[in-house]
This record gives C-alpha cells, structure tokens and sequence, in this order.
C-alpha cells in the first residue's frame, strides 16, 4: 500500500494512456501499410488476370476463325462430292445403255440398237459438261 501512496494516480494513467496511444498508432500504421501491400498485390494479380484473359480472347477468336475456315472447306467439299456423285450417276446410265448397245449388237436387234443409241445421243446432248472442280486452298 505504501507504493500507492507514494505515486500518483495520475500520472500512472497518463502513461498509460500515451503507451496505449503509441500502441494504437503503431497498430494502425501497421495496419494501412498491409493493406497499401495488399491493395498493392490484388492490383498486381488483377493486371495478371486480365493480361491471361486477354490471351483467352485472343485465342478463342483464332479458334472461332479456324472453325470458321473448317467449315467453310466442309461446305466446299460437300459440293464437289455431290457433283462428283452426280456426275458417275450420269457416267453410270451411259455405261448401261453402251452396255445394252452392245448387247442389242449381238443378238442383231437393229431396232433396239437404233432406239438406244439415240437414247445415248439424247443423254449426251443433254447433259452439261462436267465444270472441274474447284480446288481448296489448304
């Protein structure tokens, strides 16, 4: 009791108080200093970001290109099949009247061979020419 007596009460609270003051001071600079770091990491990863979906961009649009040219070739390809396969259509139902000419030749039915050989006459007449078939650029 006698040490109470001997300080005072006051200035053992003001102490205090500016040790508490210094403590709260520091506490905060500490405190704006991890988030001036933080803010300043998150700006770092957030450019990061953005620079990776950039280059997502990017590449997606090379791919949306490709595809695009793909399909266009597809569509090409399409076509010529398609007049490929028309044309040996055509190729074949020649082939079968020649055929039957020479059939018709050997059994000496001259009517018959008259009769498909201007069949194969209307058939070559009528028919257009095949167009060459457009080449792809690869």
């Amino acid at each position: 009791m006698e040490y109470r007596m001997t300080t005072e009460k006051g200035a053992c609270r003001s102490t205090g108080r500016r040790f508490q003051k210094r403590k709260e001071s520091v506490k905060r600079k500490v405190s704006v200093k991890t988030k001036v770091s933080i803010t300043r990491r998150l700006r770092a990863e957030m450019a990061e970001i953005d620079e990776k979906q950039k280059r997502i961009r990017k590449g997606q649009m090379e791919i949306r290109e490709r595809f695009e040219e793909i399909d266009f070739d597809c569509d090409q390809l399409k076509k010529e099949t398609f007049l490929i396969s028309k044309q040996a259509a055509r190729n074949q139902q020649r082939l079968n009247l020649m055929f039957k000419i020479v059939k018709a030749r050997e059994e000496n039915n001259l009517s018959e061979v008259d009769k498909l050989t201007q069949s194969l006459r209307l058939v070559l007449h009528l028919s257009p020419p095949a167009p060459p078939p457009p080449s792809l650029s690869m």
